[in-house]
Protein backbone atom coordinates (compact mmCIF):
# COMPACT_ATOMS: atom_id res chain seq x y z
CA UNK A 1 0.00 0.00 0.00
CA UNK A 2 1.24 3.38 -1.09
CA UNK A 3 2.32 5.72 2.11
CA UNK A 4 0.19 8.41 0.84
CA UNK A 5 -3.25 5.82 1.54
CA UNK A 6 -2.03 4.68 4.70
CA UNK A 7 -1.57 7.96 6.09
CA UNK A 8 -4.86 8.20 4.83
CA UNK A 9 -6.43 5.09 6.38
CA UNK A 10 -5.00 5.88 9.88
CA UNK A 11 -6.66 9.30 9.70
CA UNK A 12 -10.01 7.35 8.52
CA UNK A 13 -8.71 5.34 11.68
CA UNK A 14 -8.64 8.28 14.14
CA UNK A 15 -12.05 9.51 13.69
CA UNK A 16 -13.23 5.63 13.45
CA UNK A 17 -12.63 5.25 16.92
CA UNK A 18 -14.61 8.52 17.44
CA UNK A 19 -17.25 7.43 16.10
CA UNK A 20 -17.82 3.78 17.52
CA UNK A 21 -17.04 5.45 21.58
CA UNK A 22 -19.13 8.57 21.10
CA UNK A 23 -21.85 6.38 19.09
CA UNK A 24 -22.37 4.29 22.37
CA UNK A 25 -21.26 6.61 25.06
CA UNK A 26 -18.25 5.21 25.97
CA UNK A 27 -16.32 7.91 25.38
CA UNK A 28 -12.74 8.19 27.23
CA UNK A 29 -11.49 11.67 28.42
CA UNK A 30 -8.84 12.53 30.77
CA UNK A 31 -4.66 12.29 31.23
CA UNK A 32 -2.23 9.23 30.80
CA UNK A 33 -1.99 7.20 34.19
CA UNK A 34 1.14 5.01 35.01
CA UNK A 35 4.66 5.11 32.88
CA UNK A 36 5.43 4.69 29.34
CA UNK A 37 4.43 1.60 27.55
CA UNK A 38 7.72 -0.64 26.66
CA UNK A 39 8.86 -4.26 25.90
CA UNK A 40 7.79 -6.80 28.46
CA UNK A 41 10.34 -6.27 31.75
CA UNK A 42 12.00 -8.70 32.67
CA UNK A 43 14.86 -9.88 35.90
CA UNK A 44 17.98 -10.81 35.42
CA UNK A 45 16.94 -14.49 34.99
CA UNK A 46 15.09 -13.41 31.82
CA UNK A 47 11.44 -14.26 33.56
CA UNK A 48 8.84 -11.78 33.22
CA UNK A 49 8.43 -8.96 35.93
CA UNK A 50 5.41 -7.26 34.96
CA UNK A 51 2.74 -7.15 32.04
CA UNK A 52 2.80 -3.28 30.27
CA UNK A 53 -0.20 -2.19 28.48
CA UNK A 54 -1.22 0.77 26.08
CA UNK A 55 -4.93 1.99 26.03
CA UNK A 56 -7.30 4.92 24.61
CA UNK A 57 -9.09 5.42 27.42
CA UNK A 58 -9.16 7.22 30.74
CA UNK A 59 -9.74 5.92 34.48
CA UNK A 60 -13.42 5.91 34.30
CA UNK A 61 -13.42 4.26 30.86
CA UNK A 62 -15.37 0.91 31.32
CA UNK A 63 -12.57 -0.90 28.97
CA UNK A 64 -10.04 0.52 31.43
CA UNK A 65 -11.91 -0.52 34.63
CA UNK A 66 -12.59 -4.12 33.22
CA UNK A 67 -8.92 -4.19 32.17
CA UNK A 68 -7.34 -2.96 35.22
CA UNK A 69 -9.21 -5.24 37.34
CA UNK A 70 -8.23 -8.05 35.50
CA UNK A 71 -4.38 -7.57 35.19
CA UNK A 72 -3.78 -6.14 39.04
CA UNK A 73 -5.81 -9.81 40.40
CA UNK A 74 -4.00 -11.68 37.74
CA UNK A 75 -0.87 -9.80 38.73
CA UNK A 76 -1.36 -10.67 42.53
CA UNK A 77 -1.96 -14.16 41.87
CA UNK A 78 1.17 -14.68 39.58
CA UNK A 79 3.19 -12.60 42.29
CA UNK A 80 3.99 -9.99 39.19
CA UNK A 81 4.36 -6.19 39.71
CA UNK A 82 1.29 -4.15 39.25
CA UNK A 83 0.82 -3.42 36.05
CA UNK A 84 1.98 -1.02 33.90
CA UNK A 85 -0.90 1.34 32.19
CA UNK A 86 -0.80 3.86 29.40
CA UNK A 87 -3.51 5.47 29.25
CA UNK A 88 -4.14 8.42 26.41
CA UNK A 89 -7.52 10.04 25.99
CA UNK A 90 -7.11 11.29 22.56
CA UNK A 91 -7.73 9.67 19.24
CA UNK A 92 -5.03 11.47 17.40
CA UNK A 93 -2.74 11.38 20.00
CA UNK A 94 -3.63 7.41 20.65
CA UNK A 95 -2.40 6.47 17.25
CA UNK A 96 0.46 8.50 17.37
CA UNK A 97 1.59 7.00 20.00
CA UNK A 98 0.56 3.69 18.96
CA UNK A 99 1.97 4.58 15.17
CA UNK A 100 5.83 5.37 16.77
CA UNK A 101 5.47 1.81 19.21
CA UNK A 102 5.05 0.01 15.62
CA UNK A 103 7.36 1.75 13.64
CA UNK A 104 10.26 1.31 16.74
CA UNK A 105 9.04 -1.89 17.78
CA UNK A 106 8.46 -1.76 20.62
CA UNK A 107 5.06 -2.70 21.41
CA UNK A 108 3.81 -2.66 25.27
CA UNK A 109 2.24 -6.67 25.72
CA UNK A 110 -1.31 -5.41 25.52
CA UNK A 111 -2.26 -2.57 23.15
CA UNK A 112 -5.86 -1.26 22.15
CA UNK A 113 -6.19 -1.24 18.22
CA UNK A 114 -8.21 -0.42 15.36
CA UNK A 115 -9.27 -3.12 13.01
CA UNK A 116 -7.96 -1.72 9.99
CA UNK A 117 -4.82 0.09 8.68
CA UNK A 118 -2.88 0.17 12.58
CA UNK A 119 -3.92 -3.65 13.11
CA UNK A 120 -2.72 -4.13 9.21
CA UNK A 121 0.77 -2.38 10.33
CA UNK A 122 0.96 -4.39 13.67
CA UNK A 123 0.65 -8.16 11.66
CA UNK A 124 3.51 -6.90 9.05
CA UNK A 125 5.76 -6.64 11.56
CA UNK A 126 4.86 -9.73 13.46
CA UNK A 127 3.69 -7.77 16.74
CA UNK A 128 -0.37 -9.30 16.80
CA UNK A 129 -1.43 -12.53 18.16
CA UNK A 130 -4.34 -14.42 16.17
CA UNK A 131 -7.21 -13.83 18.78
CA UNK A 132 -9.35 -16.17 17.09
CA UNK A 133 -6.76 -19.02 17.22
CA UNK A 134 -6.30 -18.10 20.91
CA UNK A 135 -9.87 -17.97 21.98
CA UNK A 136 -10.11 -21.46 20.21
CA UNK A 137 -7.27 -22.79 22.22
CA UNK A 138 -9.13 -21.64 25.10
CA UNK A 139 -12.36 -22.88 24.43
CA UNK A 140 -14.28 -20.11 24.15
CA UNK A 141 -14.64 -19.10 20.58
CA UNK A 142 -18.18 -20.70 20.17
CA UNK A 143 -19.03 -18.81 23.38
CA UNK A 144 -18.19 -15.21 21.77
CA UNK A 145 -21.14 -13.03 19.96
CA UNK A 146 -21.00 -14.37 16.44
CA UNK A 147 -21.36 -10.91 15.56
CA UNK A 148 -18.93 -9.51 17.79
CA UNK A 149 -16.47 -12.32 16.50
CA UNK A 150 -17.67 -11.06 13.05
CA UNK A 151 -16.82 -7.13 13.62
CA UNK A 152 -13.08 -7.93 13.81
CA UNK A 153 -12.21 -10.29 11.01
CA UNK A 154 -9.58 -9.35 9.30
CA UNK A 155 -10.46 -8.16 5.70
CA UNK A 156 -7.46 -9.83 4.17
CA UNK A 157 -7.37 -13.36 5.52
CA UNK A 158 -10.65 -13.12 7.47
CA UNK A 159 -8.62 -13.98 10.71
CA UNK A 160 -9.93 -12.38 14.45
CA UNK A 161 -6.71 -10.38 15.77
CA UNK A 162 -8.79 -8.09 18.08
CA UNK A 163 -10.47 -8.92 21.53
CA UNK A 164 -13.31 -6.58 21.51
CA UNK A 165 -13.80 -4.20 24.33
CA UNK A 166 -17.26 -4.96 24.88
CA UNK A 167 -20.53 -5.98 22.87
CA UNK A 168 -22.11 -2.53 22.19
CA UNK A 169 -25.65 -2.41 19.97
CA UNK A 170 -27.16 0.02 18.81
CA UNK A 171 -31.10 1.04 18.48
CA UNK A 172 -33.98 3.45 18.68
CA UNK A 173 -35.62 4.79 21.85
CA UNK A 174 -38.90 5.94 21.69
CA UNK A 175 -41.32 7.89 23.84
CA UNK A 176 -44.23 5.56 24.88
CA UNK A 177 -46.95 8.37 26.09
CA UNK A 178 -46.38 9.97 22.46
CA UNK A 179 -46.62 7.19 20.68
CA UNK A 180 -49.90 5.87 22.51
CA UNK A 181 -51.08 8.92 22.42
CA UNK A 182 -51.72 8.94 18.59
CA UNK A 183 -51.96 5.42 18.16
CA UNK A 184 -48.60 4.49 16.69
CA UNK A 185 -46.57 1.19 17.04
CA UNK A 186 -42.81 0.73 17.09
CA UNK A 187 -41.87 1.05 13.05
CA UNK A 188 -40.36 -2.00 11.49
CA UNK A 189 -40.11 -0.76 8.03
CA UNK A 190 -38.39 2.59 7.23
CA UNK A 191 -42.04 3.63 5.19
CA UNK A 192 -43.11 2.91 8.57
CA UNK A 193 -41.03 5.03 10.33
CA UNK A 194 -41.38 7.67 7.92
CA UNK A 195 -44.87 7.41 8.02
CA UNK A 196 -44.66 7.50 11.82
CA UNK A 197 -42.43 10.66 11.91
CA UNK A 198 -45.27 12.66 9.22
CA UNK A 199 -48.00 12.10 12.11
CA UNK A 200 -46.36 13.37 14.81
CA UNK A 201 -44.54 16.31 13.02
CA UNK A 202 -48.90 16.86 11.58
CA UNK A 203 -49.58 17.10 15.44
CA UNK A 204 -46.40 19.18 16.47
CA UNK A 205 -44.38 16.88 18.12
CA UNK A 206 -40.72 16.74 17.00
CA UNK A 207 -40.27 13.07 15.49
CA UNK A 208 -36.69 13.00 15.63
CA UNK A 209 -33.45 14.03 17.92
CA UNK A 210 -30.48 13.29 15.87
CA UNK A 211 -27.04 14.90 16.78
CA UNK A 212 -26.37 16.60 13.28
CA UNK A 213 -22.30 18.28 14.36
CA UNK A 214 -21.25 15.01 14.70
CA UNK A 215 -20.44 13.16 11.28
CA UNK A 216 -21.36 9.84 11.78
CA UNK A 217 -24.79 10.31 13.27
CA UNK A 218 -26.23 11.69 10.12
CA UNK A 219 -24.31 8.95 8.30
CA UNK A 220 -26.10 6.28 10.16
CA UNK A 221 -29.01 7.42 8.39
CA UNK A 222 -27.41 7.75 4.58
CA UNK A 223 -25.53 3.53 5.83
CA UNK A 224 -28.55 2.25 7.39
CA UNK A 225 -30.09 0.72 4.25
CA UNK A 226 -26.95 -0.14 2.26
CA UNK A 227 -25.84 -2.42 5.51
CA UNK A 228 -29.18 -4.17 6.06
CA UNK A 229 -29.55 -4.88 2.16
CA UNK A 230 -25.47 -5.48 1.51
CA UNK A 231 -24.02 -6.01 5.04
CA UNK A 232 -20.40 -4.21 3.24
CA UNK A 233 -20.71 -4.88 -0.05
CA UNK A 234 -22.07 -1.74 -1.47
CA UNK A 235 -19.61 -0.02 0.64
CA UNK A 236 -16.41 -2.46 -0.52
CA UNK A 237 -17.00 -2.27 -4.28
CA UNK A 238 -17.55 1.69 -3.82
CA UNK A 239 -14.20 1.75 -2.74
CA UNK A 240 -13.17 -0.56 -5.54
CA UNK A 241 -14.76 1.47 -7.68
CA UNK A 242 -17.14 -1.59 -8.26
CA UNK A 243 -20.55 0.24 -7.59
CA UNK A 244 -21.57 3.58 -7.39
CA UNK A 245 -23.80 5.30 -5.18
CA UNK A 246 -25.74 6.76 -8.81
CA UNK A 247 -26.61 2.97 -9.81
CA UNK A 248 -26.77 1.11 -6.41
CA UNK A 249 -30.61 0.46 -5.63
CA UNK A 250 -29.51 0.47 -1.52
CA UNK A 251 -27.52 3.48 -1.63
CA UNK A 252 -30.14 5.20 -3.37
CA UNK A 253 -32.74 4.02 -0.62
CA UNK A 254 -30.27 5.62 1.92
CA UNK A 255 -29.43 9.22 0.24
CA UNK A 256 -33.46 9.20 -0.22
CA UNK A 257 -33.97 8.43 3.20
CA UNK A 258 -31.41 11.57 4.72
CA UNK A 259 -32.96 13.46 2.46
CA UNK A 260 -36.50 12.72 3.29
CA UNK A 261 -36.29 13.07 7.16
CA UNK A 262 -33.86 16.21 7.04
CA UNK A 263 -36.03 18.52 4.64
CA UNK A 264 -39.58 17.50 5.68
CA UNK A 265 -38.68 18.63 9.42
CA UNK A 266 -38.47 15.89 11.28
CA UNK A 267 -35.24 16.09 12.60
CA UNK A 268 -35.07 18.99 16.02
CA UNK A 269 -35.03 22.75 14.57
CA UNK A 270 -30.61 23.92 14.72
CA UNK A 271 -29.87 19.85 14.12
CA UNK A 272 -26.64 20.35 12.18
CA UNK A 273 -25.52 22.83 15.46
CA UNK A 274 -26.40 19.85 17.79
CA UNK A 275 -23.80 17.33 19.37
CA UNK A 276 -23.90 14.59 21.27
CA UNK A 277 -24.29 15.70 24.62
CA UNK A 278 -26.82 18.26 23.87
CA UNK A 279 -28.61 15.91 21.62
CA UNK A 280 -28.64 12.78 24.70
CA UNK A 281 -29.94 16.03 27.11
CA UNK A 282 -32.64 17.05 24.77
CA UNK A 283 -34.40 13.34 24.33
CA UNK A 284 -33.52 12.44 27.96
CA UNK A 285 -35.14 15.62 28.90
CA UNK A 286 -38.24 15.11 27.33
CA UNK A 287 -37.57 16.69 23.72
CA UNK A 288 -38.25 14.51 21.00
CA UNK A 289 -40.33 11.08 20.03
CA UNK A 290 -37.37 9.01 18.98
CA UNK A 291 -33.56 9.20 19.23
CA UNK A 292 -30.82 6.65 18.06
CA UNK A 293 -29.04 5.76 20.87
CA UNK A 294 -27.17 2.63 22.25
CA UNK A 295 -26.24 -0.28 24.43
CA UNK A 296 -24.00 2.67 26.34
CA UNK A 297 -26.87 4.75 27.72
CA UNK A 298 -28.19 2.45 29.35
CA UNK A 299 -27.54 4.66 32.40
CA UNK A 300 -29.61 7.29 30.84
CA UNK A 301 -32.67 5.60 29.93
CA UNK A 302 -32.95 3.63 32.95
CA UNK A 303 -35.17 5.46 35.31
CA UNK A 304 -37.99 6.61 32.20
CA UNK A 305 -37.88 2.94 30.94
CA UNK A 306 -38.75 1.88 34.73
CA UNK A 307 -41.19 3.76 34.71
CA UNK A 308 -42.88 2.68 31.34
CA UNK A 309 -41.54 5.68 29.50
CA UNK A 310 -39.43 4.49 26.76
CA UNK A 311 -39.50 1.98 24.55
CA UNK A 312 -37.11 0.80 21.99
CA UNK A 313 -36.79 -0.57 18.43
CA UNK A 314 -33.76 -2.21 15.81
CA UNK A 315 -33.13 -0.53 12.69
CA UNK A 316 -36.40 -0.77 10.35
CA UNK A 317 -36.42 -3.24 6.80
CA UNK A 318 -35.78 -1.36 3.72
CA UNK A 319 -39.31 -2.10 1.88
CA UNK A 320 -39.51 -4.29 -0.71
CA UNK A 321 -36.04 -5.07 -0.50
CA UNK A 322 -34.29 -8.45 0.92
CA UNK A 323 -32.76 -7.15 4.14
CA UNK A 324 -30.27 -9.37 5.99
CA UNK A 325 -31.58 -11.14 9.13
CA UNK A 326 -29.40 -9.20 12.19
CA UNK A 327 -31.41 -5.46 11.79
CA UNK A 328 -28.90 -4.35 15.54
CA UNK A 329 -25.85 -2.75 14.74
CA UNK A 330 -23.10 -4.81 16.83
CA UNK A 331 -19.40 -3.91 17.26
CA UNK A 332 -16.76 -4.55 19.85
CA UNK A 333 -15.97 -1.02 20.30
CA UNK A 334 -11.73 -0.44 19.97
CA UNK A 335 -10.26 -3.62 19.75
CA UNK A 336 -7.78 -4.90 21.93
CA UNK A 337 -4.47 -6.59 20.49
CA UNK A 338 -1.75 -8.52 22.45
CA UNK A 339 2.25 -8.39 21.18
CA UNK A 340 3.13 -11.86 19.85
CA UNK A 341 6.67 -11.17 20.16
CA UNK A 342 6.39 -11.31 24.02
CA UNK A 343 3.29 -13.15 24.22
CA UNK A 344 5.12 -15.98 26.57
CA UNK A 345 3.28 -18.47 28.92
CA UNK A 346 2.61 -16.16 31.70
CA UNK A 347 0.62 -13.97 28.92
CA UNK A 348 -1.00 -17.34 27.61
CA UNK A 349 -2.39 -18.00 30.99
CA UNK A 350 -3.77 -14.18 31.07
CA UNK A 351 -5.77 -14.34 28.33
CA UNK A 352 -7.51 -17.64 29.50
CA UNK A 353 -7.81 -15.60 32.94
CA UNK A 354 -9.00 -12.97 31.11
CA UNK A 355 -11.83 -14.81 28.91
CA UNK A 356 -13.00 -17.00 31.84
CA UNK A 357 -13.45 -13.49 34.09
CA UNK A 358 -14.62 -10.69 31.54
CA UNK A 359 -18.03 -11.07 31.60
CA UNK A 360 -17.89 -10.65 35.23
CA UNK A 361 -15.74 -7.21 34.81
CA UNK A 362 -18.31 -6.23 32.17
CA UNK A 363 -21.21 -6.88 34.25
CA UNK A 364 -20.78 -6.43 37.62
CA UNK A 365 -17.64 -3.78 37.61
CA UNK A 366 -18.35 -1.42 33.96
CA UNK A 367 -21.80 -2.21 33.28
CA UNK A 368 -21.77 -3.06 29.55
CA UNK A 369 -22.49 -5.95 27.71
CA UNK A 370 -19.66 -8.76 27.35
CA UNK A 371 -18.93 -10.28 24.27
CA UNK A 372 -19.11 -13.59 25.47
CA UNK A 373 -22.83 -15.29 25.67
CA UNK A 374 -22.30 -15.55 29.44
CA UNK A 375 -25.78 -16.38 31.74
CA UNK A 376 -26.19 -11.92 32.86
CA UNK A 377 -25.89 -12.01 36.51
CA UNK A 378 -29.27 -10.93 38.84
CA UNK A 379 -29.19 -7.36 40.08
CA UNK A 380 -28.43 -5.59 36.86
CA UNK A 381 -30.92 -2.80 34.87
CA UNK A 382 -34.21 -4.32 33.28
CA UNK A 383 -32.42 -2.85 30.08
CA UNK A 384 -29.42 -5.74 30.19
CA UNK A 385 -32.04 -8.47 30.05
CA UNK A 386 -34.73 -6.78 27.88
CA UNK A 387 -32.11 -5.53 25.31
CA UNK A 388 -30.40 -8.69 25.09
CA UNK A 389 -33.00 -10.86 22.42
CA UNK A 390 -31.95 -8.23 20.30
CA UNK A 391 -28.56 -9.57 19.65
CA UNK A 392 -28.22 -12.82 21.07
CA UNK A 393 -28.64 -14.77 18.18
CA UNK A 394 -27.06 -12.05 15.61
CA UNK A 395 -24.35 -13.00 13.72
CA UNK A 396 -23.57 -10.04 11.21
CA UNK A 397 -21.38 -7.06 12.52
CA UNK A 398 -22.59 -3.53 12.14
CA UNK A 399 -20.29 -1.64 8.81
CA UNK A 400 -19.19 1.41 9.66
CA UNK A 401 -18.19 3.55 6.87
CA UNK A 402 -15.82 5.84 8.74
CA UNK A 403 -13.64 3.13 8.84
CA UNK A 404 -13.50 1.63 5.47
CA UNK A 405 -13.59 5.22 3.55
CA UNK A 406 -9.94 6.72 3.13
CA UNK A 407 -10.07 10.47 4.70
CA UNK A 408 -10.65 12.79 2.08
CA UNK A 409 -13.79 10.70 0.91
CA UNK A 410 -15.10 10.53 3.59
CA UNK A 411 -14.29 14.13 4.77
CA UNK A 412 -16.19 14.82 1.27
CA UNK A 413 -19.15 12.55 1.59
CA UNK A 414 -19.97 14.52 5.30
CA UNK A 415 -19.84 17.90 3.94
CA UNK A 416 -22.23 16.53 1.15
CA UNK A 417 -24.38 14.43 3.56
CA UNK A 418 -25.07 17.87 5.24
CA UNK A 419 -26.09 19.65 2.11
CA UNK A 420 -28.53 16.77 1.46
CA UNK A 421 -30.15 16.52 4.66
CA UNK A 422 -30.56 19.96 4.52
CA UNK A 423 -32.12 20.35 1.05
CA UNK A 424 -29.33 22.34 -0.32
CA UNK A 425 -29.08 19.55 -3.08
CA UNK A 426 -31.05 16.50 -3.95
CA UNK A 427 -30.04 13.13 -3.63
CA UNK A 428 -29.05 12.99 -7.57
CA UNK A 429 -26.89 15.86 -6.80
CA UNK A 430 -25.06 13.98 -4.05
CA UNK A 431 -25.03 10.37 -5.84
CA UNK A 432 -23.10 12.12 -8.30
CA UNK A 433 -20.64 13.91 -6.46
CA UNK A 434 -20.13 11.29 -4.07
CA UNK A 435 -19.18 8.74 -7.10
CA UNK A 436 -17.35 11.58 -8.79
CA UNK A 437 -14.89 11.68 -5.22
CA UNK A 438 -14.20 7.90 -4.85
CA UNK A 439 -12.21 8.42 -7.98
CA UNK A 440 -10.57 11.87 -7.96
CA UNK A 441 -9.29 10.62 -4.40
CA UNK A 442 -7.69 7.08 -5.46
CA UNK A 443 -5.79 9.21 -7.75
Amino acid sequence: MKMKKLGALLLAGVMTMSTLLTGCGNGASGSSAGGNASQTESGSNGERKKITILMRASETSAKYIIMKKLLTDFSEEKGLEPPEFELISGDADYVTKLQLYINSNTLPDIYGCANGALSAAAKDIGGIVNIGDELERVGKKDDMNAAVYDFFKDKDDGNVYLFPEALNCEFFFYRKDIFEKYNLEAPTTWNEFLDTCKTLKDNGEIPLIVAGKENWQLMRYLSFAPWRMTKDQFIMDYIDQKATFSENAAAKEGADLLYTLGTEGYFQGGFLSTDYTAATDLFFGGNGAMWYSGSGQITQASEMYKNGQLGFFAVPDVDGQENMETNVPIHGGFGTAFNAKTYDDTMKEFFEYMCNHYSEGCYNDAQVFSPFNDEMPEGLDQLFYDLQPLFENATDAWVSWDDKLDSATLTNIVDEQQKLAQGKETPEEFEAAADQFIINNSK
